[in-house]
């Protein structure tokens, strides 16, 4: 009964609150700070976010994620990640876990970015993992694909997709995986103060505006933004300690509650 339960509620949530986790994971303090409005981010989160931004990292560097969902046991999301440099653009590979012994969900990806004069363009290559306790284990293999446009210098335009591949889990009943998709813009008014909107489609459920804003005090980073459908409210903090960067982030759900996600990257080396 209590695999019943669990399996219930992961159901539940992922249909009516979470809006795909299966395939797309909003990671990083920074982008849930800003109410996971994203899209047009390109750091060192962008391996998770949109891979298009990926070619924003200009030094290697490491990264840590957790969240914790709504206070609810097993439900926990852990992340790693690093990012390269390389001659010919940016090279990445990650790693995301959902879950509990249960229930859980992993994704192991890589990923390859490249700035082409004033367009970011990425590309992700994953491999998706499910396993139910006493039900067994199903996975596939999916890929993304994201760009940002950098029109002018405060204005840019983004877009990105998961599993355009249609891809379907190994098990009896072919489960089909999410589509995702997303688009947004960014406006930078003043070099402190970036605004950022996003609308979220998965290709079953209704669309998500998403927005966010992020104000620069000396190195600390105040961070604001919002959901509809189901209406939820974000905050987040980031502190930039030069090799360090760590960040905090909690959201309100109207219903569920609160959750909170906690990173850390590390630039491990720097160009000289």
């Amino acid at each position: 009964m209590k695999v019943i339960a669990t399996i219930l509620l992961v159901f539940f949530l992922k249909a009516e609150i979470l809006y795909s986790q299966t395939t797309d994971y909003n990671i990083g303090a920074r982008s849930k700070g800003v109410g996971n409005s994203n899209s047009n981010i390109a750091d060192e989160w962008s391996i998770f976010n949109n891979v298009g931004g990926i070619s924003g990292v200009e030094n290697g560097t490491v990264f840590f994620s957790y969240d914790r969902y709504y206070g609810i046991d097993g439900f926990n999301k852990v992340a790693v990640g690093a990012i390269q440099p390389i001659k010919w653009g940016n090279i990445g590979a990650s790693v995301v876990r959902f879950g509990d012994e249960l229930y859980n969900e992993q994704i192991a990806s890589a990923a390859f970015g490249n700035k082409i004069g004033f367009v970011r363009l990425g590309l992700r290559v994953n491999y998706f993992q499910m396993r139910i306790e006493d039900f067994g284990t199903a996975g596939a293999m999916f890929f993304d694909l994201g760009g940002i446009v950098e029109l002018i210098p405060k204005f840019s335009f983004a877009a990105y997709i998961s599993n355009f591949t249609l891809s379907e889990l190994n098990n009896t009943e072919k489960t089909k995986l999410p589509v995702v998709m997303k688009a947004g813009i960014s406006y930078k008014p003043i070099e402190t103060l970036s605004l950022y909107f996003d609308i979220y489609k998965d290709v079953d459920f209704d669309p998500v505006f998403k927005a966010g804003i992020e104000y620069v005090i000396h190195k600390v980073y105040l961070r604001t933004g919002l959901n509809t459908n189901p209406f939820k409210s974000f905050f987040g903090l980031g502190i930039d300690l030069g090799r360090f960067n760590i960040g905090y982030a909690i959201s309100t759900h109207e219903y569920l509650g609160t959750s909170h996600q906690a990173s850390v990257s590390f630039t491990y080396h720097k160009k000289q």
